[in-house]
């Protein structure tokens, strides 16, 4: 690597430490770990209690009952924890003084996401770390497969979101616009809105009328939705994702809702925002 190349990557270290540090001097990291360390305990005891109500009968895995809870909690974090984050930066100077020291604007968008990225992935692992004991003393069960098979899923997850949530926080010029960009957001993907969309498009160009069966493409645009793509993905990658409620993997999936093709969009949701973001942000001044 080159000396230009070392010296990038010094920087990005340095300030996806200062971030993660940050996240611990505000309390935030604090709080994100005490909010899914509860999390993980209640789930842990009310697994419990059923299986104690059920005397066994049913084995009742620990993570399995983690899957939909941390899952829906994740991108709720990342987007309402992270979309301001820059923009308050900037509104308080700081980010004018970062940029004033050897940080380019492109360190600055990709050490936000990778701190950030951390710091939400730790809190998801206090969540597994803390249900863990509970759950073996309530009689639980646990399989190591699956625990290490969620923990890598989560943390795609973490960094799919956590990446969009950086791109509005860098488009973004005020607090409020971020909130009310991350919180659109997590309606459209998480609640399943996506998938009207290309309804509306059917119904537009197919002159103001549902067609009995829709085209393929229709298929293929809900498959986009990065939520959607998650749980294709991670369904691949540990079988109980499939259970989520929120999106059944189809039994039969097409070429574009198979693991790899599902990854390969998770990889768009990173690059595409950040690579916007960054873009729009080079520009902006502060």
């Amino acid at each position: 690597m080159s000396q230009a190349g070392h010296g990038f990557l010094d920087r990005l270290l340095l300030f996806t430490r200062e971030d993660v540090h940050d996240a611990v001097r505000d309390r935030q990291a604090h709080v994100l770990v005490g909010m899914f360390a509860l999390l993980g305990a209640g789930l842990a005891y009310a697994a419990g209690r059923n299986a104690r109500r059920t005397s066994a009968q049913v084995d009742i895995e620990l993570v399995s009952q983690l899957l939909a809870p941390v899952t829906l909690l994740i991108p709720l974090v990342a987007l309402g924890v992270v979309a301001p984050a820059l923009v308050e930066k900037r509104s308080t100077g700081s980010l004018t003084v970062l940029l004033g020291l050897p940080f380019s604007r492109q360190t600055v968008v990709l050490g936000t996401l990778l701190g950030r990225s951390i710091v939400i992935a730790m809190s998801v692992l206090a969540a597994l770390l803390v249900a863990a004991p509970i759950a073996l003393v309530m009689g639980v069960s646990i399989d190591g497969t699956l625990f290490a098979g969620s923990l890598l899923a989560f943390f795609v997850l973490t960094i799919t979101f956590t990446a969009i949530a950086v791109a509005i926080s860098v488009v973004t010029k005020t607090s409020t616009r971020a909130s009310f960009a991350a919180f659109s957001a997590y309606v459209v993907f998480v609640f399943q809105l996506w998938t009207v969309l290309p309804q509306i498009l059917l119904y537009v160009v197919s002159g103001f009328t549902l067609p009995e069966t829709s085209p393929p493409w229709v298929d293929f645009v809900v498959a986009l939705n990065p939520m959607t793509a998650f749980t294709n993905f991670a369904g691949g990658l540990v079988p109980a994702f499939e259970n989520i409620p929120f999106h059944a993997v189809p039994d039969n999936p097409a070429v574009y809702e198979q693991p790899l093709f599902a990854f390969v969009i998770l990889l768009g949701w990173i690059g595409g925002p950040l690579c916007f973001g960054y873009l729009r942000f080079r520009k902006t001044d502060l």
